[in-house]
């Protein structure tokens, strides 16, 4: 019985090997990986579901990409967490009591000024810091209390002739502060009008008739290389600072430090003077409290910004973004965007892994078939034209850098689904086109069909646009006027790129191709950058920028809401075959495992 039993598992077992093969052998070789569309009412539709049986290898380079993943989000995150620990020793330093060399107890020194006590405040504005016969502008008394204390405001008058102008004479406002109890003094200053060096300005003039544009000169300060502009607000803090230091840090009691803050200056918020007669300007004096945390923090930036200076340049964008980021956000928002961008590396990060991925498992069929590969080339085009106008507006190397990688991956994607073949112009001339690798219909070339729509509709803007700014703006010359005119398009027209993806999927009803993990990743680094495109400064079509690209996502997600994936079909997202056992194999099976348990 038992030989009986085992001949009949083993036939049973044979049989369902054989149904399994007879399966997987009927099945086509896929040319698409898209979900059969559900036919709409009243309409046909033949339901043909073709899948890949294999999935591709990849290369060595994209296999390392995906296996290093896990490795390089464990790297940020450990980066961030390095960074973010030696930020809180920065803020909130912690000093043993005991020495660790000589084991005794380590001597500290506190603040002279505690919580509470009255202080005394005079301020000055004049040629001179701290005149002794000079009346104050302004004085007041205050309690040291970082609860209880109330700022103080006062608008002043500036004025400052050419001759101060040229002979570099300074306009200082100097403040004093004076312990009640102690009498002790402590004093600080600083510039009433900001001493810089002359911005670089290239001539420019119109196309048309040849006439110079001039530029408002700014008065030269002291040097001719430097120029002086006013400071509009001047703010005054006092560290508030209740933490005992031990030596080096201190090695008597010590007073808080007094000073006038110009870490938020930027060059776009200081006053322009005149070159012709006296400049007078308004300003206004704050003057508050600083936390400890703060004052250090902020000297910290201050040193960190000044290395970067001699990498980015004093007054590149990027250095201004950063004081403006760090000077003028909330706290609480600051630490909040800090932790979002190490959020937007790892996503920016996975977008680009499964991106390649993507692009590397699909044949060029599927690709020219379901993907707008021609937006991709022009694409290319536009970053080429930002970076070639990035390098006449003298952007530093690192910026251009990224834009080179950037459109090194577009090539590689291009690469994968379209081919260079050499034809003869006029037949003589020879010209390098791109086309297909595979050949298509012309009726069935969707993204040809939106390419040529969106030619048609967009050319007589652009050459509006041309004409426009040929005859109104004045450009270095007619290289420096056709970059500023390609860059403005790209950032103005950039999203209708995405529209050819849009049609491609309504044309085919269906959205289960779309590489999905790359567009979510992709979706989660825009939201990240709507929250810096509201508190970063940045140019206002770039800030639409960020904006834009979220309602082509929702435009995606009301695609695939609008077209479900057919759910009987027997491949994945990603278009790879999905082991599907019919109920005869499923009865085998229990009837196999019947049997080896009885025998």
């Amino acid at each position: 019985q038992a030989i009986l039993l085992h001949q009949q598992g083993f036939a049973l077992y044979s049989a369902q090997q054989g149904l399994m093969v007879e399966k997987v052998s009927s099945k086509k070789p896929a040319d698409s990986r898209a979900a059969t569309p559900e036919p709409k009412k009243g309409e046909a539709t033949e339901a043909t579901t073709e899948v890949a049986t294999t999935k591709p290898a990849g290369s060595r380079a994209v296999n390392i990409l995906g296996k290093s993943s896990n490795f390089v989000v464990t790297g940020i995150l450990l980066y961030a967490a390095v960074v973010a620990n030696s930020f809180r020793g920065i803020l909130y330093p912690k000093f043993p009591d005991i020495d660790p060399n000589t084991h005794q107890f380590l001597t500290k020194f506190g603040n002279v000024i505690r919580p509470g006590d009255k202080l005394s405040a005079r301020v000055w504005v004049g040629t001179t810091a701290w005149p002794t016969k000079k009346a104050p502008l302004a004085t007041f008394e205050f309690i040291y209390d970082w609860d209880n204390f109330k700022p103080f405001s006062q608008k002043i008058n500036a004025s400052i002739t050419q001759d101060q102008l040229k002979s570099g004479k300074k306009m200082l406002l100097s403040v004093e502060v004076k312990h009640v109890q102690t009498g002790k003094l402590v004093k600080g200053k600083g510039d009433v009008v900001k001493q810089m060096k002359r911005p670089e300005v290239r001539p420019s003039h119109s196309l048309l008739n040849g006439s110079l544009c001039r530029e408002e000169e700014e008065p030269t300060f002291g040097k001719k290389t430097h120029i002086g502009r006013g400071i509009p607000s001047m703010e005054v803090r006092l560290v508030f600072d209740t933490l005992a230091y031990p030596p080096p840090w201190a090695r008597d009691p010590y007073l808080p430090r007094l000073f006038v803050d110009e870490f938020w200056m930027t060059p776009d918020r200081l006053v322009k003077l005149n070159k012709s007669g006296d400049n007078t300007f308004e300003s206004e004096v704050h003057f508050n409290l600083m936390s400890a945390a703060r004052w250090r923090f902020q000297l910290h930036m201050e040193n960190a910004m000044a290395n970067n200076a001699k990498l980015f340049g004093e007054d590149s964008e990027e250095q201004l973004q950063m004081r403006d980021l760090f000077a003028n956000t909330n706290p609480y928002l600051l630490v909040v965007t800090l932790i979002v961008s190490v959020l937007h590396m790892i996503f920016e990060f996975l977008a680009f892994k499964n991106d390649v991925q993507f692009w590397q498992g699909c044949d060029p069929a599927m690709l020219n078939k379901y993907m707008s590969v021609q937006s991709i080339v022009v694409g290319i085009f536009m970053q080429i034209v930002l970076l070639m106008y990035l390098w006449d507006e003298s952007a530093n190397i690192l910026v251009l850098i990224t834009s080179i990688v950037g459109i090194l991956i577009d090539v590689w994607k291009v690469q994968r689904a379209m081919k260079l073949r050499w034809v003869l112009l006029a037949g003589v001339i020879p010209v390098l086109i791109l086309e297909s690798k595979v050949k298509l219909e012309k009726k069935d070339d969707f993204d040809a069909i939106a390419m040529k729509w969106l030619t048609l509709i967009l050319s007589p803007g652009i050459i509006g646009y041309a004409i426009y700014s040929l005859v109104v703006d004045c450009h270095r010359g007619w290289w420096s006027y056709f970059l500023a005119v390609s860059a403005s398009c790209v950032y103005s027209l950039g999203f209708i790129l995405m529209t050819p993806q849009v049609f491609i999927n309504y044309k085919h009803k269906t959205v289960a191709y779309l590489p999905w993990r790359k567009f979510i990743y992709r979706a989660i680094c825009t939201f990240i950058d709507d929250l810096f495109a509201l508190i970063i400064r940045m140019p206002t079509m770039h800030r639409l920028s960020c904006f834009r690209d979220d309602i082509v996502f929702f435009i995606y997600l009301y695609q695939r809401h609008l077209y479900p994936v057919d759910k009987s079909r027997t491949f994945d997202d990603e278009g790879y075959e999905i082991p599907v056992q019919d109920d005869t194999a499923v009865s085998n099976e229990s009837e196999l495992s019947e049997a080896k348990k009885d025998r």
